[in-house]
């Protein structure tokens, strides 16, 4: 019996490995491999704030000019400051995860998937609501507070109470996205489209006090999102690619575009030399605004980013805010 004889009379000994540690190996070596493809967080944290609680995926983020993080999640917004205490607690009826847009004269403007609503901040109680989801934006010298119909006719309301006081005409086309230059003279609205009334996705360009059409910049699929930097410069999600535009005397003319699959949220630097474009749950990607290069990278689920007046990023995640820089 024996193994199999070698040329020199003896058994030869059998190479043939255990099963246990091939199987082993090509557990190993797969490991590495996936190691080796999944993309690494590169974000250079400066500090992390603990939450009271773990939030879901849809929970928001927001930092008021008193420099704490609003945190909206569980039909509640909270106010933390920078060790993560909670400050404020305002309780919202709406349903969905509420998002903090602004404070003014002790009461809070948030938005929910579908409508928007006030709360007194000390006492709690609702106020004014409006049914829609139609995009909001906020007029810089705070005259108005933009939003538009489900037929495109942008409308300006009252900043105090959220009721309609004006309206353009209309554009045959649902709003999938506003913005307001820095200096509130000009307002972007993004067409989502309509086939019935031939009207093309496209962001227009309009006259803040006449509603006068200026120009109009043709798009691949509707913007979903829109946000202007401080030397007026207008960034977009235009299906999966992120825009950046300049406005002039012939209209808004590209400067770059970049292919970002996923993304569902853009997010310009109080300087502008940076954008946030983040990808719920998924990723992070931090930009150089001048020609849209990648310079760091977050893959820990963020939840939702906001930048502070320092110019450093927040990152939600599920149970800290990083902050970096």
């Amino acid at each position: 019996m024996g193994g199999p004889r070698n040329d020199t009379g003896g058994t030869a000994p059998n190479l043939r490995p255990s099963c246990p540690f091939f199987v082993y190996r090509v557990f190993l070596l797969a490991a590495l491999a996936v190691a080796g493809c999944r993309k690494q967080d590169t974000l250079r944290t400066l500090d992390r704030v603990p939450l009271p609680g773990a939030v879901s995926e849809a929970a928001t983020l927001t930092l008021d000019s008193l420099g704490r993080a609003w945190v909206g999640d569980s039909a509640r917004l909270t106010a933390l400051d920078s060790a993560g205490r909670a400050t404020v607690r305002v309780p919202v009826e709406l349903r969905g995860a509420p998002r903090l847009l602004w404070l003014d004269s002790g009461r809070v403007f948030l938005r929910v998937p579908g409508a928007a609503g006030v709360v007194d901040d000390a006492t709690g109680k609702p106020g004014a609501v409006r049914r829609s989801d139609a995009p909001l934006a906020r007029d810089p010298r705070r005259r108005w507070v933009y939003t538009a119909t489900r037929t495109g006719s942008v409308l300006g309301l009252d900043p105090r109470s959220l009721a309609p006081r004006w309206g353009w005409p209309d554009a045959g086309s649902p709003v999938s996205a506003l913005a307001v230059s820095p200096l509130g003279d000009r307002v972007y609205v993004a067409l989502s489209g309509s086939d019935r009334n031939d009207v093309p996705p496209s962001i227009e360009v309009r006259d803040a006090l006449s509603g006068r059409l200026l120009s109009t910049w043709r798009t691949s699929g509707p913007a979903r999102r829109l946000e202007v930097a401080p030397d007026g410069t207008l960034y977009g999600l235009v299906g999966g690619d992120v825009v950046a535009l300049r406005h002039g005397r012939a209209g808004l003319r590209p400067l770059w575009s970049r292919g970002f699959g996923g993304a569902d949220e853009l997010r310009v630097a109080p300087s502008g030399a940076r954008i946030a474009v983040l990808a719920r749950g998924k990723a992070l990607r931090l930009l150089a605004a001048a020609d849209g290069k990648v310079l760091q990278e977050g893959t820990q689920s963020p939840r939702d980013v906001a930048w502070d007046a320092a110019g450093r990023l927040w990152v939600l995640g599920a149970r800290e805010i990083r902050i970096v820089r």
